[in-house]
């Protein structure tokens, strides 16, 4: 290897070139102790410092001090000097002192190091994988059968019809395996603003990024990846396909300028264990069904905003895909939420810095405030590296932290915000419908990689721990127990009402079940209702960060409050993701909140404006909040009287209680009618 084309790289500002050039060049010259070798070492630690890898550079020059050239050892020892003046902080508490970076928190400066993980994470993953392709194989066999059946209702399904079904199963997955990436490329070209780079460009934000994908690429005889910078605001991190030599890596320009360079490394690492497990390929198959439903849904939005008639029919049906596509996602996320550790590990052990990755996810969670309805959050919500729709409660926390408004006692007790996270029944019935784990279980694993390797951690979880053991298991227990119940009451005594009408069958007719049916669910409904909303007189003035630290938290039943605030903004009178509500932002003295304000029927059905107008009027007022906190994916208070400090302007009540009433109404009553009309038939 050529020592002047690393010259001429050095020249040309290609230090990841050099850097590969000048390697291969150490490694491979026979005279370790030549002028030329000592040469290249110095322009290596040269390359290593304005890419910003100062743990390599330091590395290089502590082994220049070990050789006998005294004018190399004094250059070395100054360099040395200037390189460890970059690195601030305290030395870690570790055995191996010399491969720590010397900050705080801190990282080892050597990347490969040896993590271990609960065998019990290998065995979810694998079953998970294995549970993942099965159903979605499962879903396209019973289409396929039931695709021969009805094209002829008169087959005799034979064993060789039922070959043909399950060839086409098998055929139709196989293709979709290898098509699931080309799909992808299709959608994501439509909907997202897409820049494909080189590492060059990727240098510009982080040096030991590039040198992680190059050394990945070349231990295992890879090709690199695919780089594709996505032209947003948002902090997104994903990775796809579906053999490692044709993966695409895919970061925002939000991400990258959001997160310091060893952040956006450590979650480059995370992405390249996403590829080392395979794991990646599972989600892209999984995914390539559900991208094309938002393909589709993203279609119907904008022909709604094009089209004069028929924009209601369009909406309607935008939403009726995007739950067909939370539906697809099913599959996608019993791998996904497994392989999170597997690829946090793989994160952790490459780069030595399981705390940057930390970092990075507390920072994407801020990030995310507000975005709700962001179209590349949702693209890439069963492919990111965590995700978003989970991250609300623990960004709005973290939000409350580092405006540095907090109350004392809040900030002494960060972790308070991950309590509900790790011991509330109600969190682990969450994570069932999300992607990825929630974000305090990534924070709790990256933790104990940090004190396999002596680090000093980033966040602290052994005296939340300590807290959680203390809460009380059957008052968690037992609420969940209820709450789960009736949150689930429309559907089961609407279900409950159906089997009635089949067992009386001497009061049988065509229109009985659906009777039954109708008024099983408005109860349900009223009795969800009256554990959501229940009599706000009652409430009780607190503060947002007091409610985020409640471990107790319900997802179901409304905990009434009143909270003094300013009015920031509204979500321009778009309807919130599967409701008809407006999202309005309010910020209290320590943090920011959504609230959930509905309409009365008026004012939805025929004046949809006048809820603009007023929302406009009241940007930057002062306001009393009074409605009920409940801890969902997304930490809101559905609004019940939002009462302006000015008495100029009026109060403006919510009408949640009304509509839950109207629909349970409207249903027991339907069917209570269809009783009587079909008697009287």
């Amino acid at each position: 290897m050529s020592l002047q084309a690393a010259k001429q790289a050095l020249l040309a500002h290609n230090y990841t070139e050099a850097i590969a050039l000048l390697q291969s060049y150490c490694q491979d010259h026979p005279q370790p102790h030549s002028e030329n070798f000592h040469q290249a070492q110095m322009w290596l630690v040269n390359a290593y410092q304005r890419t910003g890898r100062t743990d390599r550079a330091i590395a290089v020059c502590e082994e220049l001090l070990g050789l006998n050239d005294l004018a190399l050892q004094q250059w070395a020892a100054t360099t040395l000097t200037n390189l460890q003046l970059e690195l601030e902080g305290a030395p870690a508490s570790n055995h191996h002192h010399s491969e720590v970076v010397k900050s705080q928190p801190n990282r080892y400066r050597k990347g490969n190091v040896h993590l271990t993980l609960p065998g019990i994470k290998g065995l979810a993953y694998g079953l998970g994988a294995v549970l993942a392709i099965a159903t979605q194989i499962g879903w396209s066999a019973i289409f396929w059968f039931w695709l021969v059946s009805h094209l002829n209702p008169t087959l005799v399904i034979t064993t060789g019809w039922q070959i043909v079904a399950l060839v086409l199963t098998l055929g139709s997955n196989l293709l979709l395996f290898f098509m699931s990436p080309w799909i992808i490329d299709q959608v994501q070209s439509q909907v997202l603003r897409l820049n494909w780079i080189n590492l060059n460009d990727l240098e510009n934000y982080s040096g030991e990024a590039v040198e992680l994908i190059e050394q990945f690429c070349q231990q295992r005889q890879y090709h690199i990846p695919q780089i594709a910078l996505v032209e947003d605001p948002s902090a997104i991190a994903y990775t796809y396909g579906v053999l490692p030599n044709s993966s695409r890596l895919v970061l925002s320009r939000g991400l990258l300028e959001l997160l310091d360079p060893e952040e956006i490394a450590a979650v480059v690492g995370a992405q390249l264990g996403q590829i080392a497990s395979w794991s990646f390929a599972i989600a892209t198959y999984g995914s390539g069904l559900a991208q094309l439903l938002y393909g589709l849904q993203t279609w119907l939005v904008r022909l709604s905003l094009r089209i004069k008639r028929g924009k209601l029919a369009c909406k309607v049906l935008a939403k009726v895909v995007e739950r067909l596509r939370d539906v697809a996602l099913i599959p996608v996320g019993l791998a996904t939420r497994p392989s999170a550790p597997i690829y946090d590990q793989f994160g952790a052990a490459v780069t030595g810095n399981p705390n940057a990755i930390a970092r990075a996810f507390t920072k994407i969670a801020r990030a995310t405030l507000g975005q709700t309805e962001n179209r590349v959050l949702a693209f890439s919500r069963s492919l990111a590296v965590i995700d978003y729709e989970t991250l609300n409660p623990t960004g709005i926390a973290f939000e409350i932290l580092h405006g540095g408004q907090a109350d004392p006692d809040f900030r002494t007790n960060l972790y308070g915000v991950f309590l509900w996270e790790m011991f509330n029944p109600w969190a682990k019935w969450l994570a069932c419908g999300s992607t990825h784990p929630l974000l305090g279980d990534r924070l709790r694993g990256l933790t104990r990689f940090c004190k396999q390797l002596g680090l000093t951690t980033e966040y602290e979880f052994d005296q939340l721990i300590k807290q959680g053991e203390s809460l009380n298991r059957r008052k968690l227990y037992k609420n969940f127990l209820i709450d789960l119940m009736v949150e689930t009451a429309p559907y089961t005594l609407a279900g409950a009402g159906y089997i009635t009408s089949q067992y009386l069958y001497w009061l049988y007719d065509n229109w009985l079940p659906l009777a039954l049916t109708g008024v099983g669910a408005g109860i349900g409904i009223m009795w969800r209702g009256s554990f959501r909303y229940p009599n706000y007189n009652r409430v009780a003035a607190t503060t947002l960060a007091n409610l985020l630290v409640d471990p107790y938290a319900s997802t179901l039943r409304g905990q009434p409050v009143q909270i003094p605030g300013e009015i920031l903004g509204y979500l321009h009178g778009q309807p919130q993701r599967g409701s008809l509500s407006y999202g309005i932002k309010l910020g209290d003295q320590s943090g920011l909140i959504y609230l959930d304000y509905l309409p009365n029927l008026k004012t939805l059905c025929t004046e949809p404006q006048v809820a603009i107008r007023k929302l406009e009027t009241l940007v930057g007022k002062a306001v009393v909040v009074t409605g009920w906190f409940r801890r969902d994916r997304l930490a809101t208070i559905d609004l019940a009287e939002l009462k302006p400090i000015s008495s100029q302007i009026k109060t403006m009540p919510s009408y949640h209680q009304f509509w839950n009433n109207l629909a349970s109404a409207i249903l027991v009553f339907s069917g209570l009618g269809l009783l009587v009309v079909s008697n009287l038939g």
